[in-house]
């Protein structure tokens, strides 16, 4: 069995947004030629999630944010928190981004809230059926990358590069109805 695999890389400059893939992923599955088969949507990053929602409804994604970002406060020395008219809560929390020993970069954010929204509102992949070389998808459905923390580049807290997997599985047996 051969799996396909696609990468989605894009400049995250909005600290919370949902960016829709489902043409991405629709354009994937067409030139991999899979009729039957399994799709995973994978975010390589903790604070990215993947959803499946009604993307194109933009008042639904607006309540969803702000429910979002009200019922787990911003970090009260993110950078987000400081600007002017930040309208959302905030609250004092123990981690900062240079905590980890593995990160390398210049960025002093305090993203803990970033972290347990993506864990509360979405999932590192979705798997979504593959059925007569299309994503079986229910008619409101749709595949969006849920992003909690980007960056506006200012200071030291650099524009984040994203990257969103689209890996194919074919089943080459094809599916037997039940």
């Amino acid at each position: 069995m051969q799996a396909y695999l696609k990468e989605i890389k894009f400049p995250s400059k909005k600290y919370a947004y949902f960016k829709n893939l489902t043409d991405e992923v629709k354009k994937a599955v067409a030139k991999s030629g899979v009729k039957q088969g399994i799709i995973v949507v994978n975010s390589k990053h903790t604070t990215l999630t993947i959803v499946i929602q009604e993307i194109s409804e933009p008042n639904l994604l607006q309540d969803m944010l702000n429910y979002a970002l009200h019922s787990v406060p911003t970090d009260s020395r993110a950078w987000q928190a400081r600007k002017k008219g930040f309208a959302h809560p905030t609250a004092d929390y123990l981690h900062r981004c240079q905590d980890n020993p593995f990160c390398n970069e210049i960025d002093e954010d305090y993203n803990a809230p970033s972290h347990i929204r993506s864990m509360l509102y979405g999932h590192p992949s979705v798997f979504i059926p593959i059925q007569d070389g299309k994503p079986s998808l229910g008619k409101y459905q749709e595949i969006a990358a849920l992003e909690f923390d980007g960056r506006d580049g200012k200071g030291k807290n650099p524009i984040r590069q994203r990257t969103v997997q689209i890996w194919i599985y074919p089943i080459e047996d094809g599916i037997k109805l039940l």
